[in-house]
């Protein structure tokens, strides 16, 4: 057989007999396995390449009963982090034959089982998902149940059955709180984040420790809950400023929260780094591009979407991998809106 065939369907067994070698070893070549020589993996390759073959991947996939796809399952798909989060994703699968689908649950609850419910009948192979913060234990118990690999992102749900990677909350907001005590502020509000999340929870510890830590009483510190939205922030800034004795400087939830706070500060003749210094908490790029620059706490996005993939893909290898958690330190990124640029 020296050129490609076009009356009938090429098979491996085809590929096998031109290349000379097994069927079972041109099965390994398609499937990447690492033991195949160099040499004979080129020769199989030249051959698929003679023939016209066309590997058929998902019906490889049925008969292991393995999938090479990974659901991402978050909540809001304009949040700029969770732009971060899926680069991070996709940079993990580069290389590999694995594919993800991307999903957003608007943060409602139905919506959560809907797209989890069909992802598991689609047959993915793992599920990296930032869970609804209503989310009970017994979702993801049901989430497990089939065997794939499960990695929470962000909200630590404390299940022994799914990997979890996500930041250090509390050391986030100690470390944004304790640079404007650096520079001198005693009167810090920490601003935005819905009451009941576990994120806002954590970084309001995080705001607490820093203050008792300078000596500051409790009952001084001012915070106000909400939707992380601009219209809410603009509402939340009104409110803030015009206390008879308004902060100083304000710890925002995040990203979006600050910059939506500069703007709305604005608004009312403030100036951001001036008239009040302003930190967020999440260290995405457009951070970098307001001005002034906003000082952020960098919480690692890409590098969570990449941790989570590589905990998922070890275990869909090796269902026997242990369950791991994985917590990353944040990083303060000083820039100009807390009136100064300069390292503590």
């Amino acid at each position: 057989m020296t050129k490609a065939r076009t009356s009938q369907k090429v098979t491996i067994v085809d590929i096998a007999r031109e290349a000379q070698v097994s069927t079972s070893t041109v099965s390994l070549v398609l499937r990447k396995s690492g033991r195949i020589s160099a040499e004979t993996v080129a020769r199989v390759h030249e051959v698929i390449r003679k023939l016209g073959y066309t590997y058929n991947r998902n019906a490889a996939n049925l008969r292991q009963q393995k999938s090479q796809l990974i659901g991402l399952v978050i909540n809001d798909i304009r949040n700029p982090f969770f732009a971060e989060v899926t680069s991070g994703v996709q940079q993990a699968l580069e290389g590999t034959d694995v594919m993800f689908f991307l999903v957003d649950t608007k943060d409602e609850i139905d919506e959560q089982d809907r797209v989890c419910r069909s992802l598991r009948e689609f047959g993915i192979g793992g599920l990296v998902i930032f869970p609804v913060a209503s989310t009970r234990k017994k979702f993801f118990r049901d989430l497990t149940a089939d065997g794939a690999p499960v990695c929470v992102i962000l909200r630590n749900p404390g299940d022994p059955q799914t990997n979890f990677v996500g930041p250090d909350n509390r050391e986030a907001a100690r470390l944004a709180t304790r640079h404007l005590l650096s520079l001198g502020h005693r009167k810090i509000a920490y601003l935005g984040g819905e009451a009941e999340g576990q994120a806002r929870r954590e970084r309001l510890e995080g705001y607490h420790l820093a203050l008792t830590e300078a000596a500051i009483p409790l009952e001084t510190a001012v915070d106000f809950a909400g939707k992380p939205d601009r219209d809410t922030t603009a509402g939340l800034v009104a409110r803030m400023m015009s206390r008879e004795d308004p902060p100083t400087a304000a710890v925002c939830h995040n990203d979006n929260v600050a910059i939506s706070a500069m703007h709305s500060l604005r608004a009312i003749g403030k100036e951001p780094g001036r008239d009040i210094c302003i930190v967020g908490i999440d260290g995405i790029p457009q951070g970098a591009e307001v001005l002034p620059g906003l000082t952020t706490v960098q919480m690692h996005g890409a590098e969570i979407g990449r941790r989570a993939v590589q905990l998922i893909l070890a275990r869909m290898q090796n269902p026997g991998q242990p369950i791991e958690t994985v917590t990353l330190h944040p990083e303060l990124i000083i820039r100009g809106s807390c009136g100064s640029t300069a390292q503590p």
